[in-house]
């Protein structure tokens, strides 16, 4: 560093830094259409001024001390422009959004003089000159910019004192609070590793798309499906002439994916859309979806949490596209016009305070976005995900097309199937046995149906139930592949490969699963029992029973399951009401053509039976720092459990993995930029080869084994650090099965010929 020189990293002049961070973030705002006005520009350009402060640059020189530049930075803003929002933008541009009451506290309670003080002491240096010349004003020192106590006193006033409950106004200023800071966050972050904004024009290629479409294998329906996705493509040439919310009701095994898309294209050439983003429920369909996605367009981004880079640069790449890459890694943002991500986070965009998980909102802007299998969102939370939908698409000209077989009422959008579609034969019917069964009593029922010679999935809810019901079959003479999330990514993607396999050689499977099989697998049965659960997921398992329309119905039995005590195994993850109210629409027997009538039944009864969460109140009422999880039911007392050894040939990579891990969770070692995102990185490829379980369940095995040493110093289980465990050695075939992944000591006591301890 250069002596006189005032720096907003090491290396990088602030000067250079504050206005590269206003130039990445208008350009971004252009290309996506979002409009700035003069107060936001300069809020991006003064967002970090106050790292000119003495202490903070002796901070950056490497002395160990605490100075927060963000907030008077805001300081500076408020009095430049007299806007709240753009001063909280700044304010929070490295943590998080606040409550409304919370803001209002800190402007309203803080004493003058205290925010002079510190403004004073902002140095006046060479490229000062240069800031205050593009923010076109002439003064000599920063504290020019602030009005005297009297004037500073009334622009509080008039910005907290005089800030009212209106619901218009708290609606337009979350908007433009999540866009501002969204755009500063992301610009300010590339900036910072030397990278440069990079927009991609989205393509559309339709002879692209036909050719693809021509390539894929001729199967009995595809006649069928091509007629019903050019009857669906062409009535949304002529209905979306506008951004709106748009539905589009297919059942499974229709084409949706495809569809689709060519759906997307065709609205995205008509609203001149700045991208598309499809979104799916699990991370298995983006995988399976991006793969179409690149078929058809030539820049599509897969975004998940458990995909990472292959590491491979160009010798003709720059550093800023160096520098691009990993900012896309590290942070996940939406860079390509095509993105293939999941609802989580689609979720943490629209509604996480973290500005991190929020810096791709701008993306939104004229976009048109696929929500596939939209009925996976709580019901509690349709009414407020709906109300977003209608904001965004009246004030950001945002599309959205809600794509599933069992529509929810989440928002009245116009559907693009001008007529019900169903099937031109019945695939499936249904039998609801109406009373409780035992795992073994379900399992003799279901060799009793001829499971031991056909084509037979086996969903239940629990992964314990599912491991109990997978040992009664195999001791019933049958050899089923199982999953369920306590299976690791990779052992699961082999799995699925063979049940692909031997479903093209024709030969009977076999298979027990939890709900992970529930949407999107491309799989094949003739033959399916689900334990009892919400109709919706009733419906979306269906759609794996006789899925190619062969010669004879498949038939789809449903029970309810319940322990040794009589407990059922669905209350332990459905909510009782959702239970019910499928119970009361549940006929005797039913088929397929009966699914739609009993679907929108069930959704109607939901509508008004269950309470709203506070999603859309939160946003009203400027509860902005809350955060309604998605998933709100997840255990807290689940860890990460990694699997050394399960795949031939990979042990020692995890051993790398574990150690750059490791090493990040070390309190001592904070490390730099390039340090935290090779952490990142190992992080995410290292989840391919662990699963979460409950603490409790490792603790038992971990007594069971005494922490005895196998061979070496590989201890079968141990713990790491709070929260990751490792499981190696012996452990594996023990504790975790490449055929049934992680088994809890009672279920082992079974597959190991003890007595059952219970459920």
């Amino acid at each position: 560093m250069e002596p006189g020189e005032i720096y907003s990293h090491p290396g990088k002049r602030l000067e250079d830094h504050l206005s590269r961070t206003r130039t990445i973030a208008s350009k971004m705002a252009a290309w996506y259409r979002v409009n700035l006005e003069r107060g936001q520009e300069e809020a991006l350009l003064l967002h970090d001024l106050a790292k000119s402060h003495p202490a903070f640059q002796r901070k950056l020189a490497g002395e160990r001390l605490r100075f927060s530049h963000a907030e008077p930075s805001a300081v500076l803003v408020l009095a430049r422009t007299g806007d709240l929002i753009c001063a909280e933008a700044v304010r929070r541009h490295h943590t998080s959004l606040e409550n409304l009451a919370d803001i209002k506290r800190l402007w309203g309670n803080r004493a003058y003089a205290e925010w002079q003080k510190t403004i004073k002491r902002l140095p006046w240096w060479p490229g000062a000159t240069r800031v205050a010349g593009e923010l076109g004003i002439d003064v000599s020192r920063w504290a020019d910019l602030l009005p005297d106590e009297e004037e500073w006193e009334d622009i509080i006033f008039n910005s907290v004192e005089l800030y009212g409950p209106d619901t218009a106004d708290a609606l337009q200023d979350w908007l433009k609070l999540r866009l501002l800071t969204s755009l500063l966050v992301a610009a300010d972050r590339l900036d910072a590793i030397g990278g440069d904004i990079t927009c991609s024009p989205l393509v559309i290629d339709q002879k692209k798309t036909q050719n693809y479409i021509a390539s894929l294998k001729d199967k009995k329906l595809a006649r069928w499906r091509s007629q019903i996705r050019q009857k669906v493509v062409t009535a949304a040439s002529q209905i979306m002439k506008a951004p709106g919310i748009y539905t589009l009701t297919l059942p499974t095994g229709a084409g949706k994916t495809i569809t689709g898309l060519q759906v997307a294209m065709e609205a995205a050439g008509q609203l001149e859309a700045t991208g598309i983003l499809y979104v799916l429920p699990f991370v298995s369909l983006v995988e399976q979806n991006t793969a179409v996605a690149r078929e058809v367009f030539p820049y599509v981004m897969e975004d998940h949490h458990l995909n990472f880079p292959d590491g491979v640069t160009n010798e003709e790449d720059s550093e800023a596209d160096e520098a691009n890459r990993r900012f896309i890694a590290f942070y996940r943002y939406w860079q390509e016009p095509v993105i293939v991500t999941t609802l989580a986070k689609m979720w943490e965009v629209l509604y996480s305070p973290r500005v991190n998980e929020a810096m791709s909102f701008h993306r939104l802007s004229r976009a048109i976005v696929i929500l596939d299998e939209p009925q996976s969102i709580p019901a509690t939370c349709w009414q407020g995900f709906g109300k977003t939908l209608e904001l965004l698409t009246e004030r950001l000209g945002t599309t959205f097309i809600l794509m599933t077989a069992t529509q929810p009422g989440i928002a009245a959008g116009q559907e693009l199937a001008l007529e019900p579609v169903s099937f031109p034969i019945i695939r499936h019917e249904f039998h609801w046995l109406n009373r409780q069964m035992t795992i073994e009593d379900a399992a003799d029922f279901l060799v009793g149906r001829g499971a031991l010679n056909n084509d037979c999935l086996i969903v239940l809810n629990t992964r314990e139930a599912a491991l109990r019901m997978y040992l009664a079959m195999k001791a019933r003479g049958a050899e089923p592949l199982f999953l369920s999330a306590w299976v690791a990514p990779v052992h699961r993607e082999k799995i699925f490969r063979q049940l692909k396999e031997r479903e093209q050689r024709g030969e009977p499977r076999c298979l027990v699963a939890t709900q992970v099989i529930e949407a999107g697998m491309d799989l094949d049965f003739a033959m399916v029992f689900r334990d009892l659960g919400p109709m919706d997921s009733i419906v979306q398992v269906a759609g794996r029973c006789n899925r190619n329309a062969g010669p004879r119905r498949g038939q789809i039995y449903l029970a309810e399951l319940v322990d040794a005590k009589g407990r059922n195994f669905a209350s332990h993850i459905y909510d009782p009401t959702l239970l019910n109210l499928t119970r009361q629409v549940l006929r005797e027997y039913f088929d397929e053509k009966d699914c739609r009538e009993i679907i929108q039944d069930y959704f109607k009864a939901v509508q008004g039976a269950v309470n709203d969460s506070d999603l859309w109140r939160n946003i009203t009422e400027g509860r902005w720092g809350e955060y309604i999880d998605l998933y709100p039911d997840k255990r807290p007392d689940e860890v990460m459990l990694v699997i050394k050894g399960a795949v031939e040939g990979l042990g020692e990579r995890v051993s790398q993995l574990l150690a750059t891990i490791c090493a990040s969770l070390a309190p001592e070692d904070k490390g730099d930029f390039r340090e935290i995102e090779k952490r990142r990185q190992a992080f995410r490829e290292i989840t391919r080869h662990a699963i979460s379980v409950p603490k409790k369940h490792l603790d038992e095995w971990y007594q069971r084994e005494g922490g005895m040493i196998y061979g070496g110093d590989e201890t079968a289980i141990r713990e790491l650090f709070p929260d990751l465990w490792l499981v190696q050695g012996e452990g594996i075939g023990r504790i975790y099965r490449r055929e049934t992944g992680f088994v809890p000591v009672k279920i082992a006591a079974l597959m190991e010929g003890g007595k059952d301890v219970g459920y």
